[in-house]
């Protein structure tokens, strides 16, 4: 396949003729490997601007993950509970440059990646990979726009947005509120943006057949799982589900609280439960060695949107061993909740934890015993709390609400990527063709 390189924007004129407008703007959507978080982020911003401009007449974005590097050392900082140790060298400014004399084989991926792309913009997910492309940037010479994403709320810290200016990327752009305000009052003009998340279609999808949680609902999402995961045939859909989520290694760290319920009496009898554990094949492996087939009780590996969506329409009472930020918007969009949060990973975490309990999105209980009386509590096993009646009764209306504020949102993306590379917005030529492209080439479709 051929490359689509970026249209030429000064042409010779014939005197007397008008300007020839600029081509769409090449965007290189980027992130990495450390998580799933990354990659869902980049998607959502492309969603965002696929959606305002679905023939690309404006903008043809480029979706592209690094091959190098981070997914290795991601899982070897979760396995080794480094992650806080690792956050704080983020309160350093220089620590993303300084961690780029690491990766020499990524410096040159991205140095490939800018030559061959030619792109106007590149937007990353992750702030290791932003610092290499601004080093990527000035060492091939590249008038590229580098735009950095913090999808975290809270304020950051100085690696996420330095204070010396030449150090940071050309833009921000910012999923919270707070975060918004605390880096407003020192960032330049056209320098911050707050941007909205769009969730994936199928989410949207099955939540709008989903306003009320009926036997017939839950029994359609039973159906639709047990496709996937042929055990789900066994599960009872006319009794609560209380499902463990976490990814990435995280689920793991609500097993006291997994431990306690799978020994419960009322497990089968009154309430079953899921055990996501994602790509933690280890986890899995185990769970269903010491507990597989028990009523009541299952474990499911990665489920790609179609199966996720179905297991938030079938759960009750979600108990979340980490809060992504893609997890926590999907949630919301599928209203499954009050969330239930038993973990935060160290740093980046715990203002999505005050964010929740701020909202009164949920509730976070550190401790095994008090959070397995909760989940009981949610399940109606045991009376509720009246704090708990009250989230239950509210979070719908919460959570619809805060979606609506990321729909809003989003649309802006493209106006605001057009205004950093220095183009005025502007309308959509009736008939044009669609343009699509990729990292390794066009490819055919959204």
């Amino acid at each position: 396949m051929t490359l689509q390189h970026r249209p030429m924007t000064a042409r010779v004129q014939d005197e007397g003729s008008p300007p020839t407008a600029p081509g769409p703007l090449r965007v290189v959507f980027a992130s990495v490997h450390a998580g799933g978080g990354h990659n869902t982020v980049r998607d959502a911003l492309v969603r965002s601007v696929t959606r305002q401009d679905p023939q690309q007449q404006r903008l043809i974005p480029i979706s592209w993950t690094a091959a190098n590097g981070f997914d290795t050392f991601y899982r070897f900082c979760v396995r080794w509970g480094l992650q806080g140790l690792v956050f704080w060298l983020t309160n350093f400014s220089f620590s993303a440059w300084g961690a780029t004399l690491l990766n020499p084989r990524l410096m040159l991926e991205l140095l490939a990646l800018l030559k061959a792309q030619r792109p106007d913009v590149v937007v990353s997910t992750h702030i290791q990979l932003t610092a290499c492309f601004q080093l990527a940037r000035l060492l091939s010479r590249s008038r590229t726009r580098i735009v950095n994403v913090i999808p975290d709320y809270g304020a950051p810290t100085p690696t996420f947005f330095p204070r010396q200016r030449w150090l940071r990327a050309d833009a921000t752009l910012v999923n919270g509120s707070d975060t918004f305000e605390a880096l407003s009052r020192r960032a330049a003009p056209d320098e911050l943006y707050r941007v909205g998340t769009l969730v994936s279609e199928v989410f949207d999808e099955v939540a709008s057949g989903l306003r009320v949680r009926t036997p017939a609902t839950r029994e359609q999402a039973r159906v639709e799982l047990a496709d996937a995961a042929p055990d789900l045939a066994r599960l009872d859909a006319s009794k609560p589900v209380v499902a463990f989520f976490g990814g990435s290694g995280f689920t793991a760290g609500c097993r006291p609280v997994i431990e306690r319920l799978v020994r419960h009496p009322d497990l089968g009898v009154k309430f079953s439960m899921v055990v996501l554990a994602g790509r933690d094949a280890s986890l899995e492996t185990e769970l269903l060695t010491l507990y597989g087939g028990r009523r009541g009780f299952f474990v499911l590996g990665f489920l790609p949107h179609p199966q996720l969506a179905q297991l938030y329409a079938l759960t009750d009472v979600p108990v979340l061993g980490s809060i992504a930020h893609s997890t926590l918007q999907e949630l919301l969009a599928m209203r499954c909740g009050p969330l239930l949060v038993h973990r935060v990973i160290p740093g980046t975490e715990p203002p999505y934890r005050d964010f929740i309990e701020r909202e009164r999105l949920g509730l976070y209980e550190p401790d095994p015993e008090r959070m397995t009386a909760l989940v009981l509590e949610s399940l109606g096993v045991t009376s509720a709390s009246l704090v708990l009646r009250s989230l239950r009764h509210e979070f719908s209306r919460r959570a619809e609400r805060l979606r609506d504020e990321h729909k809003a949102l989003a649309p802006r993306l493209l106006e605001q990527l057009e205004r950093l590379a220095g183009r005025p917005p502007r309308g959509l030529a009736a008939g044009a063709p669609a343009r699509t492209a990729s990292a390794d080439g066009p490819t055919p479709g959204d």
